[in-house]
């Protein structure tokens, strides 16, 4: 059975009358009462007022195309024991794209502006910064820590050179005063042995 009026077509649609009198009347179509006749057109108002308000969110989230690209790029830092280091800093790019009903015929619509995410950038820079300082501090640590251990251990040499040397004109100073000793004592000798032989002669 055709439904003739507006409480028969709420009947058929399974809703109360009150809600598709305030429907119809949204879409444009003025009914007072549930017993006012509806048309072939009076449905087809209604049809239409309610694809576009409840399809119209749909097919604007149909129309949006977003495409996210992740680009990786490495850092490398060399640490205080001279070993590489990479830091890998990553950028995201998000775009975009939204279908128009009626693109222009001269050019296409041009793709929203590429949507950065600035604060991975920042951070990715901060710690690769923070990285860098770490290093160079280290690296100044350690040139200091050898350079100090250069300076010790050139006067340690420089203490040995001396001590050596040291030892050598003791030993030459000791040589010479036991060759003189050795002299005297061998020029002592040969004047008694020739004392001895004077008396000798002499008996």
């Amino acid at each position: 059975m055709a439904s003739n009026n507006v409480a028969q077509f709420a009947t058929e649609l399974k809703m109360p009358a009150d809600l598709l009198l305030t429907q119809l009347r949204s879409a444009g179509v003025e009914k007072s009462s549930t017993s006012d006749p509806l048309s072939k057109d009076d449905k087809d108002k209604l049809l239409n007022h309610l694809r576009r308000t409840h399809g119209a969110g749909e097919q604007t989230e149909k129309k949006k195309i977003t495409v996210t690209r992740k680009e990786t790029s490495e850092i490398k830092q060399a640490d205080a024991s001279g070993k590489s280091r990479t830091i890998q800093v990553e950028v995201r790019k998000k775009r975009t794209f939204v279908q128009r009903d009626d693109p222009a015929p001269a050019a296409p619509a041009a793709p929203t502006a590429p949507v950065i995410d600035e604060a991975e950038i920042a951070r990715r820079e901060e710690e690769a910064r923070r990285h860098a300082e770490l290093v160079a501090r280290q690296e100044a640590d350690l040139r200091e820590k050898q350079e100090r251990l250069a300076k010790l251990e050139s006067e340690r040499a420089e203490q040995a050179r001396a001590a050596e040397e040291q030892a050598k004109r003791d030993a030459e100073e000791k040589a010479k005063r036991e060759a003189a000793a050795a002299a005297a004592a061998s020029s002592a000798a040969s004047e008694q042995a020739k004392q001895a032989a004077a008396e000798d002669a002499k008996r």
